[in-house]
């Protein structure tokens, strides 16, 4: 099997959508072109346009070849326990009101019945260990993920697994679902796409659970030991800030609304510094969502958390050992 070379920081790809020009950029480059201050070297179209420059997948990429895809281990993020399991009931979370509504829903019902046949027909999403890890930054820090426990797939195909032809853009709707059955061949069971969100410029794919062959599963973020300088020091941090007032307000603005306290100003600081050893398209992505009611039961707990997060980018290898030291289970 071929465990790939791990790096946040790589050089991304892009590809003009006007002029089809494909080229090699970097984080600062990135951060330029968000603001229209760059654009394709060639034709100068930038982020403003309908065929502004996007990720797009190097022709080196060893995914492009059916074989290596197949002997390659993939990646997810997920708060499921179970991922995958094929005994998934999407309609286990809704209430009996809900279903009822569902049920009655297009000529002659059984609106909820086809609604949960399409759901368990959805793709499943797996990539690079850099997109598996940057999934969950984003549902920490955009889907009030931050107090779920999530964790870490590592992933086998089947050697049986059939590949659609090529890398595509990602087939996803609206919502973010993606069916095969509506973008692929008869019989396929595996797609490769450009992921443009997590790892941008990597290949991802969407399969089908029949395409997946065993797992490997770890707790994530790093369970960090509370003797780690770092999070000693952030916990003598805390403490300290702890025993001062909240900042006396300076502006009208501060002064009618509540200010935070020391204790929840000092815990954005130290989120702040364990963000810089980050590289810099990762540094806005980090949040523990400090619980300052709960901070005296377990004082060291957000720094070992913050810790934990950045281990997952700056010691991969730890990682990846945990992993080695899984079992496999069938899918």
């Amino acid at each position: 099997m071929i465990e790939r070379e791990i790096d946040f920081a790589r050089p991304r790809r892009m590809r003009c959508g006007s002029c089809r020009l494909e080229w090699s950029v970097n984080a600062e480059w990135l951060e330029r072109f968000d603001r229209a201050l760059v654009g394709c070297p060639c034709c100068g179209t930038d982020c403003q346009s309908e065929d502004h420059p996007n990720f797009w997948v190097a022709q080196e990429d060893a995914a492009h070849d059916d074989s290596l895809v197949r002997k390659q281990y993939w990646y997810h993020s997920t708060t499921h326990a179970d991922w995958p399991n094929r005994d998934f009931d999407p309609t286990a979370l809704l209430s009996d009101v809900t279903k009822k509504r569902m049920e009655q829903l297009g000529s002659g019902g059984g609106g909820l019945g086809r609604w949960a046949e399409r759901q368990r027909a959805k793709a499943l999403h797996i990539g690079t260990y850099e997109a598996a890890v940057e999934n969950m930054f984003r549902r920490m820090r955009n889907q009030d993920g931050s107090a779920e426990q999530f964790y870490l797939y590592r992933v086998r195909l089947s050697p049986d697994c059939v590949i659609e032809f090529g890398v595509q853009e990602e087939p996803t709707d609206f919502v973010g679902d993606a069916h095969l059955a509506d973008v692929c061949g008869v019989g396929v069971n595996t797609f490769r796409y450009v992921n443009t969100h997590e790892d941008p410029s990597s290949i991802s794919l969407a399969v089908e659970i029949d395409a997946l062959h065993v797992v490997q599963r770890i707790r994530i973020p790093l369970e960090v030991p509370l003797s780690d300088p770092w999070v000693v020091e952030g916990t003598e941090r805390l403490l300290d800030a702890a025993s001062r007032p909240a900042p006396f307000p300076k502006t009208a603005v501060e002064r009618l609304r509540r200010m935070p306290s020391a204790l929840a100003v000092e815990a954005q600081r130290i989120e702040t510094d364990a963000s810089t050893h980050l590289p810099l398209e990762l540094r806005d992505r980090i949040s523990a969502a400090f619980e300052e009611a709960n901070f005296h039961t377990e004082p060291s707990a957000y720094p070992a958390k913050l810790r934990g997060l950045v281990q997952l980018v700056g010691n991969p290898q730890a990682v990846l050992h945990l992993l080695d030291c899984e079992t496999w289970r069938l899918v």
